[in-house]
């Protein structure tokens, strides 16, 4: 049996690996000149630096241990996301540690599915965050960080939405595995590797239509293939948008895919010769009345080098997503010196763009209002005994995340060996 994957992200590459692997005849063809698709691990100032995934979330249960175990890769865990913060607030300055606190037990204590209970399967982040500081009773600053981080850290930053269009409930669907959140040493580039070792990938080559009857046609910018089976590892903006051309079409499937959405979380990395910044910048947030470059990280046990990456959601902020990406870079680094005076001008910066990149359009999906999770399940099916479907959005439990993507692959291919 022959079979065609579309795509060379983590999805794609692993349900090929596991069909190869299965004795099956594998071709995959990707778009980009490179693969690994939303997961790209770049040279930044001499140091590798992930420009899309970073992280494996929860890694106690989450199905990529076993795969870097199996490696014998070395991993570091940098803990749950409220280790080590703290918040500056613009116009006051570094706020005292028990408003940092608060933000960080808002984090733990906000539930999506009590928030549904009281509010309704239509609810919004932002009316969620209303109700969870008046339910909470909430005052001062503890009440303004609160509101912060359920609007603009959790929907914003983590779902990528604008908080009055991502779901409450539809986002509720995503399990969160526990055990904090983990680095590959070296970057998603090893597990990128690692999947695609011994597989035949043609690059460089978008695919314009998939045939599938008796017979599976793969059409492509540089010709044609023919295969048994074909699994469609592709982002959510691609089926959307039509790009690709189905025939039979599949109505059932662009309903679904039009009902979800796009996020635009995105990152400036800055390289620095030196760790100026003091041990309460492990991770950093800033509040402000615009919320630009929100979240602060240090990459720098990770990279070998002192490394600080800003994330953000361009839509979230007025005028950003016009900004070319060097003012993008000039600003965020306006943000830091206005968090840490004494800050360096870096030696080298990297700009994501993921909004504005074409095979991509966003970073992940997420479940807006007027959605749910079962459009995503709907895209996880198969389409018949020769067409298949993987991505993060596929998998509603999980989406947004190279696991997620993973999971799906591996879905994938175990219905094509099926």
């Amino acid at each position: 049996m022959r079979a065609i994957v579309v795509g060379a992200g983590v999805a794609g590459l692993t349900a090929a690996r596991d069909m190869h692997r299965a004795g099956l005849e594998v071709l995959v063809i990707e778009a980009r000149d490179r693969i690994g698709g939303r997961t790209w691990t770049a040279d930044v100032g001499g140091v590798p630096v992930d420009l899309g995934g970073s992280w494996i979330h929860g890694p106690f249960g989450n199905p990529l241990s076993a795969e870097v175990e199996a490696a014998g890769w070395d991993w570091k865990n940098d803990g749950s996301w409220g280790m080590g913060l703290s918040v500056f607030i613009e116009g006051q300055g570094w706020a005292p540690a028990h408003v940092a606190s608060s933000l960080v037990a808002t984090q733990a204590d906000f539930d999506g599915d009590e928030a549904t209970a009281a509010l309704g399967d239509d609810a919004s982040y932002s009316a969620a965050a209303e109700w969870y500081v008046e339910d909470r009773r909430l005052s001062g600053d503890a009440r303004r960080v609160a509101r912060f981080g359920i609007e603009w850290l959790e929907a914003g930053l983590n779902i990528g939405g604008l908080p009055e269009v991502a779901s409450v409930s539809g986002c509720a669907c995503y399990h969160l595995h526990p055990g904090g959140n983990a680095v590959i040493s070296g970057g998603y580039i090893r597990l990128v590797d690692s999947l695609a070792d011994g597989l035949e990938i043609q690059t460089g080559s978008p695919v314009l239509s998939v045939e599938h009857g008796a017979e599976v046609i793969v059409s492509t910018e540089r010709g044609s293939h023919r295969a048994d089976r074909v699994v469609v590892a592709v982002p959510l903006t691609i089926i959307q948008r039509g790009a690709i051309l189905f025939d039979p079409p599949l109505p059932r499937y662009q309903l679904a895919a039009s009902r979800l959405a796009m996020a635009s979380l995105e990152k400036v990395v800055f390289r620095f010769d030196d760790h100026f910044w003091p041990d309460h910048g492990r991770r950093m947030t800033f509040v402000s009345d615009d919320r630009r470059f929100p979240t602060w990280i240090d990459m720098s046990h990770h990279t070998g080098a002192p490394t600080l990456v800003a994330f953000y959601n361009p839509k979230a902020t007025p005028g950003l997503t016009d900004r070319p990406l060097d003012e993008r870079a000039r600003m965020a680094l306006g943000v830091l010196k206005t968090m840490l005076p004494r800050c360096p001008d870096p030696v080298a910066v990297r700009c994501t763009d993921w909004l504005n990149d074409q095979l991509a359009l966003g970073s992940y999906s997420y479940v807006p209002i007027g959605a749910t999770p079962n459009d995503m399940r709907t895209l996880g099916t198969p389409a018949s005994n020769a067409l298949f479907f993987a991505g993060e959005h596929t998998v509603p439990e999980s989406f947004g995340t190279v696991h997620g993507a993973y999971v799906s692959g591996r879905r994938a291919a175990a219905a094509v060996l099926a």
